[in-house]
């Protein structure tokens, strides 16, 4: 059957986009929010870290012993008023004071900020060279907004951990794929397959022929068909799916519930392999279909599922060694958080969202008449 397809592509840029966990703590009244680090989910499954050590600074006093200027300071890098500025800036420059009066949002923007140019820090001290996959994804040849170095050296410090973390998990693959067997066995109920039916089919597109003329050629395919014809030649004369007509237009198993619904009952219809089909018509096409065979219900062996369980390991274990990193960027002892003014940038608003004026210094005391 005629059907769509998409290319999707993973890229490494412009990873974070606030994912990842709160390691410069805020908080809009007097108490401020404990520091956690969440880490990031991948498809692949893998999971969070766990809650990151409140660094000392935050305990002991609200500025931890930091500038007015200076949010956040470890050995690798600082976090400053221009570093917020700069990012609030890419934000409508109406939201910025709507943006600050969530809590959560400031800090997950610090936070960002913070990984951003930790990675970017630890990238120039390793010799980290960025490559063009580095830098972040222009929407389109009229974008000439300035790549931001910082975050392309992050991109190359997170692509030089993937890969080492590739090369870590390709030399230990006997462990991985012991791994992958416990799974396959604890799992074995995910592999089963229900009865399925392979069809072989001729797509004639409504698009190309129009809806009478795609069905006249589809007769004329089925009657050179059951006279005889060749069902390779009569395809290859007569289909426009470019992705199956050179290869008979053989089509991947199906259950019962993965036909298409349009034309399920006439595939159903098909009883013997070797049964061909009337013509059937989907929204794209009209289609001569063959069944070729009827499969019974089995279990996937592990050698057919081994592939896609070690690239869910794979990725999994590249997750995690992010996680990893950023763990110890929350856990860096000397990292000083001046609480006081992350406190500061949190736009307050009372219960109906109207501002609340920040608080007015108390006036210093009158001094006493002299006596």
């Amino acid at each position: 059957m005629v059907r769509s397809s998409l290319s999707i592509v993973a890229v490494i840029v412009g990873f974070f986009a606030y994912a990842f966990g709160a390691t410069v703590a805020v908080a809009a009244g007097p108490e401020p929010a404990a520091a956690v680090a969440q880490g990031s989910t991948s498809s692949g499954g893998s999971t969070s870290s766990e809650a990151a050590a409140q660094p000392a600074a935050m305990a002991s006093e609200p500025t931890g012993g930091l500038p007015p200027d200076v949010f956040a300071k470890s050995r690798w890098t600082e976090v400053t008023r221009a570093d917020w500025d700069r990012a609030l800036a890419g934000l409508p420059e109406n939201l910025h004071w709507e943006f600050a009066t969530s809590p959560k949002r400031v800090q997950d923007m610090l936070n960002n900020i913070l990984y951003i140019k930790t990675l970017a820090a630890q990238a120039r001290i390793e010799g980290i060279q960025p490559t063009d996959a580095d830098r972040q994804p222009r929407r389109g040849e009229q974008d000439k907004a300035k790549v931001d170095p910082e975050r392309v050296l992050a991109n190359a410090e997170l692509r030089h951990l993937d890969d080492q973390s590739v090369k870590a998990f390709d030399a230990d693959k006997a462990g991985f794929e012991k791994k992958a067997r416990e799974i396959y066995s604890v799992e074995i109920d995910k592999y089963k397959l229900p009865e399925q039916r392979v069809f072989s089919d001729i797509a004639v597109s409504i698009k190309v022929h129009g809806d009478d003329g795609a069905k006249a050629r589809a007769a004329q395919a089925r009657a050179k068909l059951v006279a005889g014809g060749e069902w390779n030649a009569v395809t290859r004369e007569y289909s426009d799916d470019a992705s199956t007509k050179d290869k008979g237009g053989v089509l991947p198993p199906m259950s019962d519930s993965e036909l298409p619904a349009d034309i399920a009952k006439g595939l159903l219809e098909l009883k013997r392999p070797g049964d061909i089909s009337e013509p059937l018509k989907t929204d794209v096409a009209w289609h001569i279909a063959r069944l070729d065979a009827i499969n019974p219900p089995r279990t996937r062996t592990f050698d057919e599922v081994k592939e896609s369980i070690m690239a869910s390991l794979r990725a999994q274990y590249i997750s995690g060694q992010r996680d990893l990193r950023f763990d110890e960027i929350n856990r860096d002892p000397t990292l000083k958080i001046n609480q006081a003014a992350v406190d500061a940038l949190v736009h307050r608003t009372d219960e109906n969202g109207r501002p609340i004026p920040p608080e007015t210094p108390a006036a210093p005391a009158a001094p006493a008449p002299a006596k």
